[in-house]
C-alpha cells in the first residue's frame, strides 16, 4: 500500500520508511499522506462490482459485461480492443453475427477435464488483436448466458439433470467457471495445485524469498511457515500447496489423466538457489479433504531429506532433518502438522471448558 501510495517529502522524493522513522516525517507530509491514502482507498473499494448485488438470472447490461471485461483482462487488452469485442457481442447477440455456441460445449468440456486438460486463470491468447478481441467476446457472451440460472432451478425441481462446471470467481479462476447455473464443484483434489495456482504459488515463493533477502544481506531464508487452511486451498485450487512446492523447490508430476501423482524435485543445478525447509500447519479440514496431497508432500520432504548428492548448505531440509536426527528425534522429516483425526480449529474451548490450564499465556 505504501508503495502505491508513498510518503513524499516537499521536493518530491519518496521518503524509505525502512530507513527514516516516521516520528521524523514533518506533520504537514504525513497529513497530506492520509488524503492521498483515503481516496486512493475509496477508489479502491469502488473499482469492481461497485453497483451492489446482481439478481439471480438477469441478464447483465452491456455496462456491467464491460466491466468484467476490463476487470479481467487488465491492461493486457486495449480500450478500443474491448469497444471492439463488445460491438462484436451485441451483434452476436442481436443474431447478426456467426459462430453460434457449439451444442456440445459441455461434452468437450468434460473431455478435457477427464484429460486434466482444465481450463487455467491464465488467458488463452497470443499479442495478436483479433486474438484478443475474440477472447473477450466469448467472456462475453458466456457472462451473458446468466439467464439459464433460472432454466437450471426450474430443471432441478423437475428432477432432470444439470450441467456441471468448477464454481469460483471470473477474475481468479478464469472463463471456466461460466456460464453460471450449472451444478458446480469445487475442484478434483487429485488435480492440485491447478496450472494457474501453480502460476501464482511460484510468483508468491519468489516474492518471499526476495522479502527475505532484501531485509537478511541477500541471505536465504532456511525455513518458511506456511499455513495449508482447507476452505483456502479450495478457494484458490491449491495456491498454498503451490507456494510450498516452490519453496522447496519442486514441481508436480500428472499421470495420463492429469492427475498428480508425485512432486518431484528440481535439480539444483535448474533451480539456482538453496532448498527452502517448510514448517507446515495444516487445518483438519485440509487434512481431512485432502489426505493424497499430504501424502504427497510427506513423500517429497522424506525425499529431500535423505538427498544424496545434494550439500546441507543448499539443501536446508536436509540440513534441519540432520541435526534433528542427531538429537534423537525419531522423524526428522516429517513438516506437516495438524491436530489428531477428528479434531479441528485450535482447540481453545476444550481446554478452557475442562480448566487444564494454569495462566492465560498457556492458551
Amino acid at each position: 500500500m505504501v508503495s502505491d501510495v508513498p510518503i513524499t517529502t516537499s521536493d518530491g522524493e519518496v521518503v524509505d520508511l525502512d530507513s527514516v522513522d516516521i516520528d521524523e516525517v514533518p506533520r504537514d507530509r504525513l497529513n497530506e499522506w492520509v488524503g492521498d491514502l483515503s481516496m486512493y482507498l475509496v477508489e479502491l473499494q469502488n473499482r469492481l462490482f461497485s453497483s451492489g448485488l446482481r439478481k439471480f438470472g438477469e441478464t447483465p447490461t452491456d455496462e456491467e459485461i464491460q466491466t468484467y471485461l476490463k476487470a479481467y483482462f487488465g491492461e493486457e487488452v486495449k480500450e478500443d480492443e474491448i469497444a471492439e469485442a463488445m460491438d462484436e457481442y451485441k451483434k452476436h447477440n442481436s443474431g447478426e453475427g456467426h459462430g453460434a455456441e457449439n451444442p456440445f460445449h459441455w461434452w468437450t468440456s468434460i473431455l478435457q477435464w477427464l484429460k486434466g486438460e482444465e481450463e487455467s486463470s491464465e488467458k488463452k491468447y497470443d499479442d495478436g488483436h483479433q486474438s484478443k478481441v475474440s477472447a473477450a467476446v466469448e467472456v462475453a457472451t458466456l457472462l451473458h448466458r446468466s439467464t439459464e440460472e433460472l432454466d437450471a432451478v426450474v430443471n432441478a425441481l423437475d428432477g432432470g439433470y444439470i450441467l456441471p462446471n468448477p464454481g469460483g470467481d471470473l477474475i481468479r479462476d478464469g472463463s471456466s467457471v461460466l456460464p453460471t447455473g450449472r451444478n458446480i464443484h469445487a475442484l478434483d483434489p487429485y488435480r492440485m495445485p491447478s496450472a494457474g495456482a501453480w502460476i501464482r504459488g511460484q510468483k508468491a515463493a519468489s516474492e518471499i524469498i526476495r522479502q527475505h533477502q532484501d531485509a537478511n544481506n541477500g541471505s536465504y531464508p532456511e525455513t518458511v511457515a506456511v499455513s495449508l487452511w482447507g476452505l483456502d486451498a479450495i478457494k484458490t485450487r491449491g495456491e498454498s500447496v503451490a507456494i510450498v512446492l516452490a519453496l522447496v523447490g519442486a514441481k508436480p508430476v500428472k499421470e495420463g489423466t492429469g492427475r498428480v501423482v508425485r512432486f518431484d524435485l528440481i535439480p539444483l543445478e535448474e533451480l539456482g538457489r538453496p532448498r527452502v525447509d517448510i514448517l507446515a500447519s495444516l487445518s483438519g479440514i485440509f487434512r481431512d479433504s485432502f489426505a493424497n496431497i499430504v501424502d504427497l508432500l510427506d513423500d517429497m520432504f522424506e525425499r529431500a531429506a535423505t538427498a544424496e548428492d545434494e550439500p546441507e548448505d543448499l539443501n536446508f531440509i536436509k540440513k534441519h532433518a540432520s541435526q534433528l536426527k542427531q538429537d534423537g528425534v525419531e522423524r526428522p522429516a516429517a513438516r506437516l502438522f495438524s491436530n489428531p483425526p477428528g479434531d479441528y480449529g485450535s482447540m481453545v474451548n476444550e481446554v478452557v471448558g475442562s480448566g487444564d490450564w494454569d495462566e492465560a499465556e498457556s492458551l
